[in-house]
Parts: C-alpha cells; structure tokens; sequence
C-alpha cells in the first residue's frame, strides 16, 4: 500500500478530510477508542502488522503508524 492510500484509509477511520505523516492523531478532535480499535484493524488488514498496546500507546503520527509496516 503507498503511504497515499494510507493516508486516506487513515483519515477515513478518523473521520477527518485529510492526514499527512505529521499528524498527531491523538490531538485530534473526537479522538476516542473506536478509532484507536480502527486504527489497529486498519494496520494488521492492510499492512499485516499487528500491534500490543504499549507499542501502540508510543505511536504518535501518522507516519510512525506506517512505518510499522
């Protein structure tokens, strides 16, 4: 998957218009545990990976997100 196609899956699961690696998801508004459970079946369906949650837990952007793949 290009870093593209993530970024749009990614802004999808947060409801948002756009993302870019710089994206502190956290910060976002309506940040809450659905989109971090999102984001977790987003990575392990698209990239394979999956993540604990302590490593999950010191993600903080979205490029660090893709990185793990």
């Amino acid at each position: 998957m290009t870093r593209e196609d993530f970024h749009r899956k990614v802004a999808d699961v947060l409801e948002v218009d756009a993302v870019t690696d710089d994206t502190r998801f956290r910060e976002l508004d309506g940040w809450c545990s659905l989109q971090a459970f999102g984001l977790l079946v987003l990575l392990e369906n698209e990239l394979g990976v999956r993540l604990d949650v302590e490593t999950f837990r010191s993600i903080e952007t979205v490029g660090e997100l893709y990185g793990q793949g």
